[in-house]
């Protein structure tokens, strides 16, 4: 089982796509009235990697993978526009959340958000690391 999927339950995740100009300032008061919060997903990758290599654990291929994803400046401008929405500092959380918080953000109809995207915790409906990152 995965990390995620331990506790028997798929759980849920949603990220924003947005454009060049999007500010987070945009979706304040929203996400404040739902004790959440947002992260860029290139900044998530960039912890990810810190805290691989301060725990010493950069032998795994979502490490190498993922260190070569934030090197890269094209997809460091891709990721740079997906953020991931946190709840309770939780990065997933139950369906019926993320179900009302994707309602409530559509319906502030802006403009910045290219698209709404909902996650799941199932390993089948996630990339896995490219075969070159499974070999050392």
């Amino acid at each position: 089982m995965s990390y995620y999927t331990d506790h028997g339950e798929v759980l849920y995740q949603i990220r924003l796509n947005v454009i060049d100009d999007f500010k987070e300032e945009e979706l304040t008061n929203l996400l404040k009235s739902q004790n959440a919060s947002l992260l860029c997903q290139y900044d998530a990758f960039v912890s990810f990697v810190k805290d691989c290599e301060n725990n010493e654990k950069t032998d795994n291929p979502l490490y190498r993978w993922t260190k070569d994803t934030i090197n890269d400046e094209k997809k460091k401008k891709k990721y740079k526009n997906i953020y991931s929405v946190y709840f309770n500092k939780q990065q997933v959380y139950k369906e019926d959340i993320a179900d009302d918080m994707i309602e409530a953000i559509e319906n502030l109809k802006l403009k910045t958000i290219i698209q709404i995207n909902k996650l799941d915790t199932q390993p089948k409906n996630n990339p896995q690391p490219p075969k070159k990152y499974l070999e050392k």
